[in-house]
């Protein structure tokens, strides 16, 4: 199957929602959080799909920065690639705006978003020990785009 990145619209918020939900180690928002990103004009809300939404990722403008708010793969469907496809399109949109860097922040235990970030050219910034409810710490990120 092919899939295809698009922004998200709110017919696409119910898996959106799920999706967040099911993520291991995430910050979950709420479906008015999602609700509100959507049409926000703050940045870039997009969702991967195939013939039903399999993730998304939120990228926010910041001065001349862009920040990774979000990102997330359905479970049944991790393991695939998609994680890779969804940051590279978050990527791109970052050095569409011209963003000299792409941050983000990611918990110290989600092994696997870090060695996709890690494989992405990004790298280790900073640390907030204890920062999640789960007391792991806050590793921040960054991509030099320029």
């Amino acid at each position: 199957m092919n899939s295809s990145i698009r922004p998200a619209r709110p017919a696409d918020l119910d898996a959106v929602c799920a999706i967040a939900q099911d993520a291991p180690l995430a910050g979950h928002w709420s479906r008015a959080q999602y609700e509100s990103e959507i049409g926000s004009g703050l940045g870039l809300f997009a969702v991967l799909e195939e013939d039903e939404t399999l993730g998304f990722f939120i990228l926010r403008r910041v001065e001349a920065e862009a920040q990774l708010v979000d990102i997330a793969v359905r479970s049944r469907d991790r393991g695939r690639g998609l994680g890779r496809d969804l940051l590279a399109a978050a990527v791109a949109g970052a050095r569409s705006w011209s963003s000299s860097k792409m941050t983000l922040e990611v918990s110290a235990a989600n092994e696997p978003a870090l060695r996709l970030y890690r494989a992405a050219g990004f790298r280790i910034v900073g640390r907030r020990p204890k920062f999640y409810n789960d007391r792991s710490d806050a590793i921040l990120m960054d991509l030099l785009l320029a």
